[in-house]
């Protein structure tokens, strides 16, 4: 479940907690999450620190222990100053989908829907993301020059400019919220469904469960995976629990 982006913060804490740092490279904003959570979870700094210590204390091998007190100082500075981000919900608008609409290429269509959901979730805010995790989440793929060759098209239509901050490239979205909400994403492992399952109704529903939009292989297909795996887990579950009261 290991992501460059992560949607949901108090989720991804309780993957660490649970399973461990997943990549060295990460382990500082992984420790800023934690502090955030522990946080949310009504932990006082005191505790969250001695919480921190002894998880980092478990994985040593990942980093230099002679720094270990730095980074949670570090940690404890930055994730005691902001709130743990779980349960967003981004909408998108009727007018904005009619906007994406008119580009000229499904991959055009799909990346501009992501870079939107994705301003909406920064707070409206100039973003970064790297070029596979756009591809990934638009579920395209795409050579390096044609990538650019379609962000070129994006800024092109005025839906989409870049901006420069210390030497770095930020997308601003240029879409206004306008009409009714007719998305609203709460689930994001396969958030460009949401938008094919409206332009592509046929080859797409949504969970019984959950909501979140699937992608139909069959017509018997009702739940999402992770459903889908939490059902079969209940059901296994109750049948070993008859097996043994006989």
């Amino acid at each position: 479940m290991w992501q460059l982006i992560i949607f949901d913060e108090k989720e991804y804490a309780e993957y660490i907690i649970a399973n461990g740092y997943k990549n060295e490279k990460y382990i500082t904003g992984d420790n800023i999450i934690l502090v955030k959570y522990w946080k949310y979870k009504g932990l006082n700094e005191k505790e969250i620190k001695r919480e921190l210590g002894k998880l980092m204390s478990k994985y040593q091998y990942l980093y230099n222990s002679k720094i270990l007190d730095s980074k949670i100082k570090k940690a404890m500075g930055i994730g005691m100053r902001y709130e743990l981000v779980t349960g967003k919900v981004v909408e998108v608008f009727d007018k904005e989908i009619e906007l994406i609409n008119q580009l000229k290429t499904i991959e055009q269509r799909k990346m501009m829907f992501v870079l939107l959901v994705m301003w909406k979730f920064r707070g409206m805010k100039s973003f970064r993301i790297k070029n596979k995790d756009l591809m990934d989440l638009a579920k395209t793929k795409l050579y390096n020059k044609i990538f650019w060759d379609n962000i070129f098209q994006l800024t092109q239509s005025g839906m989409l400019s870049m901006k420069q901050y210390r030497n770095k490239d930020y997308y601003v979205v240029n879409i206004k919220e306008e009409g009714k909400a007719v998305i609203k994403i709460s689930n994001y492992k396969n958030l460009i469904y949401y938008y094919l399952a409206l332009s592509k109704p046929e080859s797409y529903s949504y969970c019984k469960q959950c909501i979140a939009p699937i992608k139909l292989t069959s017509n018997r297909k009702m739940y999402c995976r992770e459903c889908r795996k939490e059902i079969w887990r209940k059901y296994n579950a109750n049948k070993q629990k008859e097996y043994r009261s006989q």
